[in-house]
């Protein structure tokens, strides 16, 4: 049995009663997508995605039912593309090498990649822009929107990460 304040809120999807159902469940629908897909950055994507789609959305007479079954689909689709992607990176992992380097430099290379894939998304950036894509420390802070100190601390965090990490090979 709802309140009725659920009520009120699943009466009206436009103007004030979406203020108010956007602030009385966008937390819980965050933690919703958050736990389902194991990634509460993401969950709060999926939840903004829910909300868009309500206002888009025609005749829904019941927001909270929609929006929940929303997020669980949502949740789903990130899901499935993330196994995907798993899938096939895993299929292209022997393409992923330098051929001209010779069959004994594979392996490394191949760890290499996966130590570079278990970095924080920033740093994994930094370290590729920088020697992957040749870059500056300025023209990485300038292609990822962040300072060149905050380059730098990233560069030397993954390249403590990766120097731990590598140790192991030798």
């Amino acid at each position: 049995m709802s309140s009725l304040r659920d009520r009120d809120l699943d009466t009206s999807v436009e103007g004030t009663g979406l203020d108010a159902l956007y602030r009385a469940h966008y937390d819980g629908m965050v933690r919703l997508a958050g736990l389902l897909v194991g990634d509460f950055s993401m969950g709060e994507e999926i939840a903004q995605d829910a909300f868009a789609r309500l206002v888009d959305a025609r005749g829904v007479r019941e927001p909270r039912p929609y929006l929940r079954a929303t997020v669980i689909n949502l949740s789903r689709s990130r899901i499935r593309r993330a196994v995907l992607a798993r899938r096939h990176r895993a299929a292209q992992t022997v393409s992923l090498v330098d051929p001209g380097l010779g069959p004994e430099a594979v392996p490394t290379q191949i760890a290499v990649r996966d130590e570079l894939a278990r970095l924080p998304r920033r740093q994994r950036e930094a370290i590729v822009l920088r020697y992957y894509a040749d870059m500056s420390e300025a023209e990485i802070a300038n292609a990822l929107g962040i300072t060149t100190g905050s380059v730098k601390t990233h560069m030397h965090r993954a390249m403590t990460t990766l120097a731990e990490r590598m140790e192991m090979l030798r």
